[in-house]
């Protein structure tokens, strides 16, 4: 045989006729697929606590994502002070203490909820923080959603962080699309809202947010569901821009009460062993189990920053005391 008759293609009129037919029927399940997503509704959630600048930013950025779907926009502002607030708030509710990045997605998500109840369901939706920078040019909300349509039981999915150095399994690799995460970090969350309605969103017990993923990674695991980041959709997160810079306490007090707090609350809840119970619901292509290392990190004991203690607590005492003599009410810190 010929080295010619190795390399060349076959003419054959019926090798064409098969050529154009797998054309077609791959064009015609192109064309089915991007149909089923223009007839997706999502919804885009943002939260602000005092970063307006940031959070305008960002909500520049998503707007224009997928512009062939129906996206509802929602900037929900947690207790931002009236020159806090971005020019694209739609709402706002009262959170003198700041209870964190999952009790303002919480109530976000109850907003939206309600919404859909007059103006139609949504199939997604996406909780989206304002401390955080998509590449130019990407359209990260149609990366998402293309990987979760193909993937019914994959509750949510978030970008890779490729320049993260305190989060493991969030670094995207080339060759794939996306990987299974024990946990996923609450950046950019794409969730589906059945598995919303079936297990829930994150607990609003966790005022400082540290573990309140963590709880609900467990049990979407322990319902079938399964966590994936990506690894062609990314962000940039600027981080520090809320504990510290808008909202009293310091960043090293957020961590250390966060942390002592997910670890009380892991182990009254869930036993001893908790984390051992939480790897136990891994399926076995998860690459990295974040669980007992979030539990070691959680443990490390935070000292209590040093200062006048004493001024600062009369301080919070007096202005408590003022405030209730002027007839306002302050929900307790």
């Amino acid at each position: 045989m010929s080295e010619s008759s190795l390399t060349a293609p076959d003419s054959s009129p019926s090798s064409a006729a098969e050529s154009a037919s797998a054309t077609e029927s791959a064009n015609a399940t192109e064309s089915a697929s991007a149909a089923k997503l223009r007839s997706l509704r999502v919804a885009i959630l943002v939260i602000n606590r005092d970063q307006p600048e940031m959070t305008d930013s960002v909500v520049e950025q998503v707007r224009d994502m997928a512009p062939d779907l129906e996206t509802e926009l929602f900037v929900v502002e947690c207790g931002s002070s009236r020159q806090g607030r971005s020019q694209y708030a739609t709402h706002w509710f009262r959170d003198p203490s700041y209870r964190g990045r999952y009790y303002g997605f919480n109530r976000a998500l109850d907003i939206a909820q309600k919404h859909a109840k007059k103006h139609g369901a949504f199939d997604y939706y996406w909780f989206v923080v304002n401390d955080i920078i998509f590449p130019a040019g990407q359209d990260v909300l149609v990366e998402l959603l293309e990987v979760m349509e193909e993937n019914p039981r994959m509750a949510a999915i978030g970008p890779g962080e490729p320049d993260s150095d305190d989060y493991e399994g969030c670094h995207p690799k080339p060759g794939r699309r996306w990987h299974k995460a024990s946990t996923v970090h609450g950046l950019a969350w794409l969730m589906s809202a059945k598995a919303i309605a079936e297990v829930g969103y994150c607990s609003r017990k966790f005022r400082y947010s540290q573990g309140a993923s963590t709880e609900l990674a467990y049990k979407l695991y322990k319902a079938g569901w399964f966590l994936a980041y990506s690894d062609v959709a990314t962000l940039e997160h600027r981080g520090t821009s809320t504990y510290g810079k808008v909202v009293k306490i310091s960043r090293h007090e957020y961590l250390r009460r966060s942390r002592d707090f997910a670890t009380k609350y892991f182990v009254k809840t869930y036993g001893e062993n908790w984390d051992e119970l939480f790897s136990s619901v891994l399926t076995d292509d998860v690459e990295i189990d974040m669980f007992p290392i979030q539990r070691k990190i959680w443990e490390k004991k935070f000292k209590k920053e040093r200062g006048n203690l004493w001024f600062w607590k009369t301080g919070s005492w007096v202005k408590q005391r003022l405030l209730t003599l002027l007839g306002k009410k302050r929900e307790d810190a």
